[in-house]
């Protein structure tokens, strides 16, 4: 049988058919499309192209994709196309914190601008990038870049209007928005922006509402359902005045935001000691004030995944880690709560170790849960054990009649690495 026939079809033939698989958004079935394209001509690039491209959207397939990509480029080296798909792909592989991996997919994304730089795919992954790399100036430059050469690019035009979110350019960002609902009312891209923008002015309802309609018309869209998990959180007032807060310190350099957090202890620290002589009970308020901002910070996100367990609705935009996010931190902070109130009735039962312990648990397991560090996310998940341990045994120990070994020691340990985590998280140590 020769190539080209119904039996073994050409490469060029399989290629055209993933490529209308993936225009349908079937890309498991595009893939195996492209692989056979591959099985016909090994040496065919636009299919190890679009075969990267499709595996992008796969769990567990980042090394395949870069492999990919790669043999596309060492087949068209020259092409910018590929060296695109390529910096897309290493940058894929990168987890939150690994900006070294970032960087070398930067250096990709410049080599397909130098390649071509009329090409807006090349100036849009840029972007996509250095908006990883929170450098939103730079993203928000060659975003506009890509959309100076195609005004249609909603790739684009979604990290403009991220990048123009992070650097508090409200006025330019409301236009931006009102013009992609505009002229692109059925594209997820032009929703998930608006979705974004409302949740960022504390409008709840109306970020729902784009996000729903988003992920209507894109199911795979995983930046609306980040923002109707956000939403719903939101519409607890604890939660929505934390995601205000960061949104407001993203105008300030890390640096910036450091000084910020270190004069905001200092400050703190000076007005306690000048009231504790005056008056000690507005001192202990100032205290109770400070603590209530500390743990605030901590637990308002896993606080609201914790309710909307509750909600038959809400509960199904939550991915099983957040799920569990809801139970270990909104859980264990209104087991604490709960204590902490039954200490009024029981003064000598030892509640308020209790509540202590459930409180550090809670902490450590915020930190745990957010974080997607290549090496921190193992170090606090650690912690986040320890700190549990010391919360159940904190607990069994109200029960029984004996001394439980070893509990005092997790329990001190676990009091540790909950202050530790106050101090390490905000400064993002081992953090991402």
């Amino acid at each position: 049988m020769t190539p080209g026939t119904d039996s073994h079809p050409s490469a060029q033939a399989c290629f055209e058919r993933g490529q209308l698989l993936r225009r349908q958004q079937r890309h498991e079935d595009a893939a195996r499309m492209f692989q056979q394209a591959l099985q016909a001509d090994p040496n065919h690039a636009p299919s190890y192209a679009m075969l990267a491209l499709c595996w992008m959207r796969e769990e567990g397939k980042k090394a395949q994709t870069v492999e990919a990509a790669r043999r596309a480029v060492a087949l068209e080296p020259e092409n910018s196309f590929m060296r695109g798909v390529l910096a897309l792909a290493i940058a894929n592989s990168a987890k939150d914190g690994q900006d070294h991996i970032l960087q070398q997919a930067r250096l990709e994304a410049t080599e397909a601008v130098k390649l071509d730089p009329d090409d807006d795919f090349a100036h849009t992954v840029e972007s996509q990038i250095y908006l990883r790399l929170h450098k939103y100036p730079e993203a928000e430059a060659a975003a506009r870049r890509a959309l100076a050469l195609d005004t249609e690019n909603t790739m684009a035009t979604e990290v403009l209007s991220a990048a123009l979110l992070m650097q508090h350019k409200d006025a330019d960002n409301e236009h931006l928005v009102r013009y992609q609902l505009e002229n692109n009312p059925e594209d997820d891209s032009s929703h998930t922006s608006a979705g974004w923008r409302a949740l960022m002015q504390g409008n709840h309802r109306e970020a729902n509402k784009h996000f729903l309609e988003a992920l209507r018309l894109n199911a795979m869209n995983e930046g609306a359902r980040l923002g109707l998990v956000e939403s719903y959180r939101a519409r607890s007032w604890v939660y929505g005045g934390f995601l205000r807060f960061a949104h407001a310190m993203n105008r300030f350099t890390k640096g910036t935001q450091t000084a910020i957090m270190i004069g905001g202890y200092l400050a703190y620290r000076a007005l306690y000691s000048t009231l504790k002589g005056v008056s000690p009970g507005l001192a202990s308020a100032v205290v109770a004030l400070w603590l209530t901002l500390v743990f605030w910070s901590h637990l308002a996100r896993g606080f609201g995944s914790f309710f909307m367990l509750f909600d038959g609705f809400a509960r199904r935009a939550l991915k099983p880690l957040e799920k569990w996010e809801g139970i270990a931190v909104g859980g264990a902070t209104l087991a604490a709560l709960l204590c902490l109130l039954a200490t009024f009735a029981f003064p000598e039962e030892g509640l308020n170790v209790v509540a202590l312990s459930l409180f550090a648990s809670a902490v450590v397991s915020a930190a745990a849960f957010t974080n997607d560090h290549h090496v921190g996310k193992y170090v606090y998940a650690g912690a986040a054990g320890i700190a549990g341990l010391g919360a159940l045994l904190t607990l069994v120990q109200l029960f029984v009649p004996f001394a439980i070994p070893g509990q005092g020691e997790v329990f001190l340990l676990s009091m540790i690495l909950a202050v530790a985590v106050t101090w390490l998280r905000p400064f993002r140590v081992l953090y991402a």
